[in-house]
């Protein structure tokens, strides 16, 4: 597929990213698509060809959370085709390209719509999982986190609670469940980073998860230069300043290469001696 990774378009947005104080990123599936990872929905979708979970999974988990901690940790021991093709992918250019970005300077939080790991694996450290993380664990009461290889279970004493001095919660898989709220911590830290948004782009996201995908719509509608980044058309291409279309893993490492050699330009500049030197 042709990519607007040498366009004008890219240009535009290079001085969009160099005007913003405070840039936003919404990442979606297709991101993790480009790693191998199945999407949920869309032709070939785990739930497409499965069918969707239960609309109730998350009202199972709390009638019986010793149950569900039974078939995940016989899960564990058997990983299915989804498991193994989240386990076996790496974060490919376009993560990477967005932790370079993030390492410049240019973007100040991605929040990503992803539970496979590959943004932390990439690099990025300003990052909000709106739909948890498959390999963290999550205390149901005070939302405290853990990584899933530093979290002990014993078999015998199930569900596994929260250690938190005080607490004492359920503790669950940080995945967001069918039927269960949004972490009220994650909503928060999204909510805060999309209100200081002076920039937002929308990346490899088909814009129809919600609340996701209203960041940046109400970023939009406020004045915000949106950039989108996706080969197809959403429902945010009419609201986007710039649109970048072309998978992120060759349309990112573009534009991070184009923003560091504008900032490589600037730095030259201010440390060159002067005429009258």
């Amino acid at each position: 597929m042709s990519s607007d990774a040498d366009s004008p378009s890219l240009a535009h947005a290079v001085a969009l990213i160099a005007a913003a104080r405070h840039a936003v990123v919404l990442a979606g599936a297709g991101m993790s698509k480009e790693s191998g990872i199945p999407t949920f929905r869309g032709d070939g979708g785990l739930w497409t060809v499965r069918g969707e979970p239960p609309l109730n999974q998350y009202e199972t988990f709390s009638a019986d959370p010793r149950r569900w901690w039974e078939r995940r940790l016989e899960q564990e021991r058997s990983a299915d085709e989804f498991a193994t093709a989240i386990e076996s992918a790496e974060p490919n250019a376009g993560h990477r390209a967005l932790a370079d970005l993030e390492a410049m300077g240019a973007i100040a939080h991605v929040i990503s719509q992803n539970i496979d790991d590959l943004h932390r694996r990439a690099g990025q450290r300003s990052l909000t999982e709106i739909h948890g993380n498959r390999t963290w664990m999550r205390c149901i009461v005070c939302e405290s986190r853990w990584p899933r290889a530093e979290f002990p279970v014993d078999p015998e004493a199930l569900p596994p609670r929260c250690a938190q001095p005080g607490c004492g919660g359920i503790v669950k898989g940080d995945t967001v469940m069918f039927g269960e709220p949004i972490p009220p911590s994650a909503l928060r830290r999204c909510a805060e980073e999309s209100a200081r948004a002076d920039l937002f782009l929308s990346v490899g996201t088909s814009a129809v998860v919600y609340p996701a995908a209203q960041y940046p719509i109400a970023a939009a509608q406020r004045g915000v230069p949106l950039i989108e980044i996706n080969p197809e058309p959403t429902p945010l291409t009419p609201l986007a300043a710039v649109v970048l279309r072309g998978p992120s893993g060759e349309v990112l490492p573009a534009l991070a290469a184009a923003v560091r050699a504008l900032q490589d330009r600037g730095s030259a500049a201010r440390t060159s001696p002067g005429e009258d030197d």
